[in-house]
């Protein structure tokens, strides 16, 4: 009987760790509650300002909504710019180690950045995906 008892004390205690495993698209989902609640929006540093962090869990999407302010907020500029700036952003993502886990499993990465002078306006959307990185 003692044996019994105690295999089930270390089957529930399985059962347990198991039911409070999170997935990793409830844990990007957190991460990014998180990181939303306690930095944003940031103060404006290089022109920029990070408004939130997202994550869409139908399509796996990690987002960075950014405000661009001041000399930044041209989106002449940014079109012109466009394709050097894609590029930047990607590098960052590919040597991004907080992000590791997530492009293992094939997750997305977004960024949006809108203009300070007119917040309904998109100057930059680029979303890339596991065959960019």
């Amino acid at each position: 009987m003692k044996r019994f008892s105690k295999m089930m004390m270390i089957l529930a205690g399985a059962f347990l760790l198991a039911s409070c495993h999170e997935s990793l698209e409830d844990r990007a989902a957190r991460e990014a509650k998180e990181f939303t609640e306690k930095q944003c929006p940031s103060p404006v540093r290089d022109n920029t300002r990070t408004d939130s962090l997202t994550f869409d869990k139908e399509s796996k999407t990690i987002c960075y909504w950014y405000t661009l302010c001041n000399a930044a907020d041209n989106a002449d500029a940014i079109n012109k710019d466009k394709e050097h700036l894609t590029s930047v952003l990607l590098d960052g993502v590919k040597s991004s180690t907080d992000l590791k886990a997530y492009k293992d499993a094939g997750f997305k990465v977004r960024f949006v950045y809108h203009s300070e002078k007119n917040p309904q306006q998109r100057l930059l959307d680029v979303t890339f995906t596991e065959k960019d990185y």
